[in-house]
């Protein structure tokens, strides 16, 4: 009996592992755009959140620019009225760019204006930092299931049998 040559021997591995081959890069490829996809989206939500927390900022330095102003703080009122602003404009850009439009602005901004880029770049990292903060303490203080009663919510009087 004689043997298909093609349906077995070297030639049909070959194409069996360019087959498997092919289905493997396609595999990949559609794994690489669906990662890309969801950075993208993770990285929109994220700059809408740091968005918002900037905003926050810009309104808090407003404040308290607007409290030295009433004390007769000129230049320290000033600074920190220029920073509430700058911090709004960085806050609308935002929420009304794309991401890599924004890194874009970063960038240029940087090289033209240096020692503005640093002085943001400290306002913007206590910005951060304080919206991280608020992230955690608002994690932490909620109730969880299973967890003990606050001094707050337990009975008086020893009804846990102290």
């Amino acid at each position: 009996m004689a043997t298909n040559p093609t349906t077995s021997g070297p030639r049909q591995d070959n194409i069996t592992a360019s087959a498997t081959s092919e289905s493997m890069r396609q595999t990949a490829a559609g794994m690489g755009s669906d990662m890309k996809k969801e950075a993208a989206n993770q990285a929109e939500q994220a700059q809408q959140k740091a968005s918002e927390s900037i905003h926050n900022f810009a309104e808090a330095i407003s404040k308290a620019g607007a409290e030295l102003s009433a004390k007769d703080e000129g230049p320290a009122a000033q600074l920190l009225s220029q920073a509430a602003g700058g911090l709004e404009q960085l806050s609308s850009a935002l929420n009304q760019k794309k991401f890599e439009e924004v890194v874009g602005d970063v960038r240029r901004f940087g090289r033209e204006h240096p020692g503005t880029f640093l002085a943001g770049s400290v306002l913007l990292g206590i910005a951060l930092g304080r919206f991280a903060q608020g992230g955690i303490a608002a994690g932490t203080s909620a109730h969880q299931p299973g967890d003990q009663p606050s001094s707050a919510t337990r009975p008086q009087g020893g009804s846990y049998g102290y």
